[in-house]
């Protein structure tokens, strides 16, 4: 028993119109023109594309620019995060080392009263980051102890509190350490 043998033609067609279409849509895009040409079927709608530009009876040509004309200007965006207001890199002393808009008292061992001095923060809100500086485990502390730094609110615009130490199996040790502070004052 034979099979009825198929006809490759419409498939020969198909695999034409692909590589032409992945070609063809890659010369157009390398192209120097300002327009593209292509062929639609009238019956199908199908988009062809011929290298020579001509249609047959049975397409009509379209064409269209591969650029179109300048839009209107689009919406104002939203204003990007504002940059470090304040910052400070304080000494374990509670010396400042370099920074702006900050002064520094400390207190006693581990605790430090900071005060937002720069104008622009003065009706702004705070909220502080602070991040301690030392090695690790810090030094004359055992393996396994790690530096640690936090701030509170003191209730007063502009001004908080600085607490570092150390925690050694769970256990916190107020103890001086060099940190530095930073606040957008939004």
């Amino acid at each position: 028993m034979t099979r009825p043998r198929r006809n490759p033609i419409p498939y020969l067609a198909l695999l034409l119109v692909l590589a032409v279409g992945i070609g063809g849509g890659y010369a157009l895009a390398a192209s120097k023109t300002k327009t593209i040409t292509v062929c639609a079927d009238k019956k199908t709608g199908i988009l062809h594309l011929h290298n020579r530009g001509k249609c047959r009876r049975t397409q009509t040509r379209v064409t269209w620019n591969q650029l179109g004309p300048q839009g209107p200007q689009g919406v104002q965006g939203q204003p990007g995060t504002p940059a470090v207001s304040i910052w400070a890199n304080v000494t374990n002393a509670g010396a400042l080392f370099g920074g702006q808009g900050v002064s520094v008292q400390h207190v006693s061992a581990g605790t430090y009263e900071v005060t937002i001095t720069a104008a622009a923060c003065a009706h702004g809100s705070n909220a502080p980051v602070v991040t301690v500086a030392d090695t690790n485990p810090p030094g004359g502390q055992l393996a396994g102890a790690f530096p640690v730094a936090w701030y509170q609110s003191t209730g007063i615009n502009q001004q908080f509190m600085v607490f570092t130490g150390v925690v050694v199996s769970g256990s916190f040790t107020p103890t001086d350490h060099t940190f530095t502070v930073m606040d957008t004052c939004m």
